[in-house]
């Protein structure tokens, strides 16, 4: 009996997750089959259950079989409302990504009639999120244009492969916890989260670039100092902007290091606006795989003619990037991965983008031609080190990550649902043979503002997101700062800063931080 009441709250409780993030003739029952067995629960159910507590039908039949605690926090979840943008939801449902998502939702979220549902999804989807109130499960099922049939066979397997995943977060989380708590606390001399003593400008350059059309809007930061500066390239994530990146360039730069951020032309925040208003499909360009680290050596060749011109020169030399998400990516290309043709061609066809978002958008590099650009080198020998923060790559660049021969410093979460830990930042880490490479995990704080209007705003108790982002800049700020004065500024006695020692003092509970040097997973 245990076994089975723990199958219907996972079907009901995957149910519920996955209308909560993908929410849009009203479906009046749920109707679970398996083999030649079947039930169904009325919609009707559900809502009197959110509004009163009290179980009836089918329904009221499964809660028996539920804790009282488990019922609040369906209840919870069937009452949670999301103001999400109608648009937004609109333009996403139709680009590549979207589509392939809602397909594969609707292999187990299927219609009336058992044909994949994903079209249903969609629909809903868009009209859920224009009502005034919210997007909510309820009137998601309000707006399914049938009665929803539930393949219990694809569901099951569903439930089995993320509570792996989940099972698996864990028990990597926990043990990077265990290893950095087993090491003493370092007793060191500076708070490296604390801002430097460097005074610093900022000028704004428009770099043309007429080869490739393009125009790179770059934030270029000059602390004033009487050596050579080390510079630093911040290559942004999707669909964002210059000042992004803006808190952890004045960190570097109160440090004495230059700190160049680009604006990517054709994944940028201006590109995302002109998807939103219709004027693109999808919201980047394929292309940008490529355009990206080309971005980041036009960027460098231009700085060596400007040399000259400023109050102090750049070391042009050696460069450290900083890479955040779709930017970690490029990292990894100008670092010497290359872009796998056959690795993501297999894992496109073979794996789910529900279980890992950035995969969705890996697999849009395949609309490129298959020729030699494709899995063309795009390494900057001027790069010298790399910090990542929640990147992506495993299936776009697959074993040729094992090229990638500079220190690396791979930042990650455990909240998060666009580049899971297990299913795709852990793999692609296991690729890298590189000597000198870092894996730092921050416990509860999710990938970007996206994940944290998700998943992270659930209960009342839930921090703000101001509260999320400053702690996430404090550890961030002074990880990088410790390694990119190691191993761009050769300054070694900032080494001792890249410890589980050091990790641990600057930790806050319950957003425990972990740091392990040259880590492999069991």
């Amino acid at each position: 009996m245990q076994a089975r009441s723990l199958i219907r709250f996972l079907i009901l409780g995957i149910f519920v997750a996955l209308v909560t993030i993908f929410p849009a003739k009203a479906a009046e029952r749920i109707y679970l089959n398996y083999s030649i067995l079947g039930r169904s629960i009325a919609v009707s159910d559900l809502e009197t259950f959110a509004q009163t507590g009290e179980g009836s039908g089918t329904f009221g039949e499964v809660l028996k079989f539920v804790s009282p605690e488990r019922q609040s926090q369906v209840r919870e979840i069937l009452q949670a409302s999301y103001q999400v943008s109608p648009l937004m939801i609109q333009r996403f449902a139709y680009t590549a990504p979207g589509e392939r998502l809602f397909r594969e939702i609707g292999e187990f979220l299927q219609s009336e009639a058992s044909q994949n549902g994903g079209l249903g999804i969609r629909s809903a989807a868009i009209l859920a999120a224009a009502d005034p109130q919210g997007i909510s499960v309820i009137r998601f099922l309000q707006k399914f244009p049938t009665d929803i049939r539930i393949n219990l066979a694809r569901l099951l397997s569903l439930v089995n492969r993320v509570t792996n995943i989940l099972q698996q977060t864990q028990q990597i989380t926990q043990l990077l916890q265990q290893q950095t708590r087993q090491q003493p606390t370092a007793n060191l001399p500076l708070d490296l989260r604390q801002p430097g003593q460097f005074p610093y400008t900022k000028q704004t350059l428009d770099l043309q670039d007429p080869d490739r059309h393009r125009v790179l809007v770059t934030d270029l930061y000059l602390p004033q100092s009487s050596h050579p500066l080390p510079l630093i390239v911040l290559s942004n994530g999707l669909g964002s902007r210059r000042n992004g990146l803006e808190d952890i360039a004045m960190h570097l730069a109160s440090y004495g290091f230059a700190i160049a951020i680009p604006d990517h032309p054709g994944s940028d925040l201006l590109r995302l606006r002109q998807f939103y208003d219709g004027q693109a499909q999808e919201n980047f360009d394929a292309s940008e795989y490529l355009q990206r680290p080309q971005d980041i050596s036009f960027l460098l060749d231009q700085l060596e003619q400007l040399n000259s011109d400023f109050p102090q020169p750049l070391n042009l030399e050696q460069v450290g990037i900083f890479g955040y998400s779709f930017g970690g990516s490029t990292a990894l290309s100008l670092a010497g991965a290359r872009l796998n043709p056959a690795f993501l061609q297999s894992d496109c066809q073979s794996q789910l983008g529900l279980f890992n978002i950035s995969l969705l958008y890996q697999c849009r590099a395949l609309e490129l031609p298959q020729d030699e650009t494709f899995s063309a080198s795009f390494k900057d020998d001027r790069i010298a080190a790399a910090y990542l923060f929640v990147p992506f790559g495993k299936s776009l660049f697959g074993d040729s990550l094992a090229e990638v021969q500079i220190p690396i410093f791979w930042q990650v979460t455990d909240l998060d649902i666009l580049t899971p830990l297990v299913v795709e930042q852990i793999p692609a880490l296991q690729q890298l043979t590189a000597p000198n490479r870092y894996l730092a995990l921050t416990q509860g704080l999710p990938h970007a503002r996206v994940t944290y209007d998700a998943i992270g705003r659930v209960g009342s108790n839930a921090p703000s997101w101001e509260t999320l982002a400053d702690l996430g800049h404090a550890y961030q700020n002074a990880l990088s700062l410790a390694f990119f004065q190691a191993y761009l500024a050769q300054n070694s006695e900032y080494r001792a800063y890249l410890s589980p020692g050091y990790a641990q003092v600057i930790s806050q509970d319950p957003y425990f931080l972990s740091l392990q040097a040259n880590w492999v997973a069991p």
